[in-house]
């Protein structure tokens, strides 16, 4: 589906309950203003989110750094001052560490607020706001991010307030923007599929664990072992495809399981080149129908294809060899509650067959 036919006030709310931010109201996350573009709606988050971290105090943590200096700090690197010729000058060279806000997670701030900067479509009070933000990071370094910017992030209670507006510029960073060749950066007008894939997935995760009942169900997101008939190698059993489940919902009323398969595509159903008919993408159904038949759950297991729809829904179930297969779409473009009803449905329905 296109991704500019999901109305931004969806978008945002997939956003929250990806990130897990639903413990802040619409008015302190991004206040009562209406957003014409992704990047308008991003930049509010972001304004707010950095606020916050400026009124609770900028993270720090102690960097090494050598320097020259006036007077005696930490270890004086002798051979360096020698060989610099400081001692002429009444300096030295020293090796010590510094309590600074000169981090990780504060340098990607700013770069992200510097990314946003550059957006041509961003609002001009909220592009205003961005650079009275960008002075308080003033004494931080400039970095450029990259994946490996983000993979080696690690949070603990002393910094996970960052969390969220980690998540914001990760999306920024890889989902609205691309480089171009040379040093010119291109700004796309929505998310890219990849993103919103992920994105699609951990908003349906989020919301059954935010709105299921979990003395009576549990949400997570295991990982399947394949249903080997004989014992095999380590090095034979890594040449398999790992099977990571997106979400799986256990009712423990009735013993069941059901696994869910999100799947974001341009078009629900695909044809051939043999047929001009629709129909289910066939490594789609092969792969839920592995993992149904691959889960050591010990009651009834049944598994669906969760597809973004916004023209047409559809309900179909069948029943391979005894187990059971749905394939159910989930309109991006409704009203928020009737999305909201309609994934409590799928559940509800779930446990009545």
């Amino acid at each position: 589906m296109s991704n500019s036919t999901i109305p931004i006030k969806n978008i945002y709310h997939m956003l929250c309950y990806a990130w897990n931010v639903l413990d802040q109201s619409d008015e302190n996350l991004v206040g009562s203003v209406k957003f014409d573009n992704i990047y308008d709606l991003l930049a509010r988050i972001y304004i707010n989110g950095t606020n916050s971290l400026i009124k609770r105090g900028l993270s720090r943590s102690y960097i090494q750094e050598r320097k020259e200096v006036s007077t005696l700090k930490g270890k004086v690197e002798v051979a360096d001052s020698i060989k610099k010729q400081t001692f002429r000058n009444g300096r030295m060279v020293c090796q010590y560490d510094n309590f600074s806000v000169d981090i990780k997670l504060n340098q990607i701030v700013k770069a992200t607020i510097n990314l946003l900067l550059k957006a041509p479509m961003l609002d001009k009070t909220l592009n205003k706001k961005l650079r009275k933000l960008r002075l308080y990071f003033s004494d931080i370094q400039d970095i450029q991010m990259s994946n490996e910017t983000f993979s080696s992030l690690r949070f603990n209670r002393n910094n996970y307030h960052y969390r969220m507006l980690m998540s914001v510029s990760e999306l920024i960073y890889q989902g609205l923007i691309t480089r171009e060749e040379g040093s010119d950066t291109k700004f796309l007008s929505f998310i890219k599929d990849r993103q919103m894939a992920k994105l699609y997935e951990k908003f349906v995760l989020n919301f059954y664990r935010r709105h299921l009942d979990s003395r009576i169900y549990r949400v997570y997101s295991p990982k399947i072992h394949w249903n080997l008939d004989q014992s095999v190698s380590d090095e034979e059993l890594s040449l398999l495809p790992e099977m990571r489940t997106d979400i799986v919902v256990e009712n423990k009323l009735t013993n069941s399981q059901l696994i869910i398969d999100t799947k974001y595509y341009g078009e629900t159903l695909t044809t051939s080149n043999w047929t001009d008919k629709e129909k289910v993408r066939t490594g789609h159904l092969y792969q839920i129908f592995a993992y149904v038949n691959s889960s050591h759950f010990s009651g009834t297991v049944k598994g669906m294809l969760l597809y973004p729809t916004i023209n047409k829904e559809i309900n179909a179930s069948y029943s391979f060899a005894g187990k059971g297969i749905y394939i159910k779409t989930l309109n991006l473009n409704a009203e928020w509650n009737e999305i909201s009803e309609r994934l409590i449905t799928l559940i509800a329905n779930f446990d009545n067959n």
